[in-house]
């Protein structure tokens, strides 16, 4: 796990690197230009890892609504306490939902749509 933790960390520098880099106009065309081609292209879909559960104490989104997180980056536990990274903040964990439970009502996204 240190290994794959140390790698993930090296490429979140460096896309906060760029991504600074682009904020303040210091990207140029000239500097890209060697960059992998990608022909043909569309916009597609793939799924990550996440959880979908029933939301409490989040700084934006109503208590009580389904949730998917983002993409999972973490899990944490100490004692009986369990808690997942996920791209955006950490989660406490509580109950696990069985298998063939369905949620009351459709998921919100963190953007709080439907």
């Amino acid at each position: 796990m240190e290994v794959y933790a140390a790698e993930q960390i090296a490429k979140f520098k460096r896309l906060i690197a760029d991504l600074e880099r682009l904020r303040v106009s210091k990207i140029f065309a000239p500097a890209l230009i060697a960059s992998p081609v990608l022909d043909n292209w569309r916009h597609g879909f793939r799924r990550v890892s996440c959880l979908e559960g029933i939301v409490e104490g989040h700084p934006s989104l109503p208590d009580g609504h389904v949730v998917y997180t983002s993409e999972i980056w973490a899990h944490f536990h100490d004692d009986e306490e369990h808690f997942l990274r996920t791209l955006n903040r950490w989660y406490r964990l509580r109950t696990r939902r069985s298998a063939g439970h369905a949620p009351a009502d459709g998921p919100l996204s963190f953007g709080g749509r439907r």
